[in-house]
């Protein structure tokens, strides 16, 4: 029986912009050291995966300083050696790239066999992500934005894109991942989808200012099943 796929509406550190502070596969999900020890249970649920805390160059935002999959991750040089140290230590390939993008995530909608990488990224980083995620990698914007790690969020299972896509980034985003791929909002409106929207395949956490129309949405496209 395969696992329902739920999403969950939480805060962290009192708000609901939940994506910059954690960041998941479906292995590891990594929030930052000052979370309530009650939302371990709730991610491990809801997730499916092992929590670590963690911060980034001193910092707690993660979802902004780590992309990556299953297959690996990828961290700006801001990591210190510490953190690196606590990456190493768990069972995933990890890579510190050299970028004055340190604010990686932005820059990187990926799931475990695509990659869509922004324009804007060093051409040297842009190989080191594809052999370190070890995906199909396409480079392009979505929404005439070299932000396509804010405005979509991707799973195996279909991509969520920013309500203010067009029918040309939806036909990209399908020919470049061949999922479904439809449009959604988070937090009462709001388009930058990864601030609000942490997913894996087995679930999602959201912002808890976002409406139940939204979840729907949200499990019909990154919940999808054939």
């Amino acid at each position: 029986m395969k696992r329902k796929y739920e999403v969950v509406p939480i805060s962290i550190y009192g708000t609901p912009i939940i994506g910059v502070y954690i960041f998941t596969n479906n292995k590891y999900t990594f929030i930052p050291p000052e979370t309530p020890p009650k939302l371990d249970e709730v991610i491990r649920s809801t997730l499916g995966t092992e929590v670590i805390r963690l911060t980034i160059g001193k910092t707690p935002l993660l979802g902004i300083f780590m992309t990556g999959n299953d297959n690996g991750i990828v961290v700006p040089d801001i990591i210190t050696d510490d953190e690196l140290k606590i990456l190493k230590s768990l069972d995933i390939n990890v890579q510190v790239i050299e970028t004055r993008f340190t604010a990686i995530s932005n820059l990187v909608l990926c799931n475990n066999k695509t990659c869509l990488i922004s324009p804007i990224l060093e051409k040297e980083n842009i190989k080191i992500i594809q052999e370190t995620l070890n995906t199909e990698t396409h480079v392009d914007t979505i929404c005439k934005s070299y932000l396509v790690g804010s405005l979509a969020v991707a799973n195996s299972r279909g991509v969520l894109v920013s309500a203010d896509a067009e029918d040309e980034d939806l036909k990209k985003l399908r020919e470049i991942f061949k999922l479904p791929v439809d449009v959604g909002t988070i937090n009462r409106g709001k388009t930058m989808l990864r601030s609000g929207l942490v997913a894996n395949d087995y679930g999602a956490l959201v912002g808890d200012d976002t409406t139940g129309f939204e979840i729907v949405r949200i499990i019909q496209v990154l919940g999808h099943t054939e």
